[in-house]
């Protein structure tokens, strides 16, 4: 199976296709860790959660099936940013969007639970990790040659105002 690494123009992007493809496998990973193994209710969830939901609690198990709902939604993001990464230049919008995602969903919730003194190391630890793959994230997106349309805000219309007018 033959991957494209570069777009129509020719320019080539195998830092994008590197880091999309381990950004995809790193959140499929999240997605067995979160649905599979149970690790963030083992690690960061109250002692005994799972047994109190497997025992039929309605908040553990509420607790259970939102993080089942979490590592869904992660899984699927890991599957489109794989599929992205056989036609990077076309995708560097789902690129900047696992960005806002680790930035957001990531680093700023990590915070929020070390505010709440909520297992202080282990979120700690994980805002390295986001950080990891935000760096470089925006290394292997400066590392593709971009034109000026492809870069996020950049105008859309090759016309002027004035000659569209004319």
């Amino acid at each position: 199976m033959s991957t494209k690494h570069t777009d129509d123009s020719g320019l080539a992007s195998p830092a994008l296709t590197r880091w999309m493809r381990f950004a995809g496998v790193f959140y499929l990973l999240q997605f067995v860790a979160m649905v599979f193994v149970r690790a963030p209710i083992r690690t960061f969830g109250p002692r005994g959660t799972l047994a109190r939901a497997d025992a039929g609690e309605p908040i553990a198990s509420f607790l259970v099936d939102t993080w089942v709902t979490f590592g869904l939604e992660v899984g699927a993001i890991g599957a489109a940013v794989l599929i992205a990464s056989r036609h990077p230049h076309q995708a560097r919008g789902v690129a900047w969007t696992v960005l806002a995602i680790e930035l957001v969903r990531g680093i700023a919730n990590d915070v929020y639970m070390i505010v709440r003194h909520i297992n202080v190391t282990g979120y700690a630890i994980w805002i390295a990790v986001h950080s990891v793959v935000i760096v470089t994230g925006l290394l292997a997106l400066r590392a593709t040659a971009t034109r000026p349309q492809d870069t996020p805000g950049a105008r859309r219309s090759a016309a002027s105002p004035r000659q569209a007018i004319a």
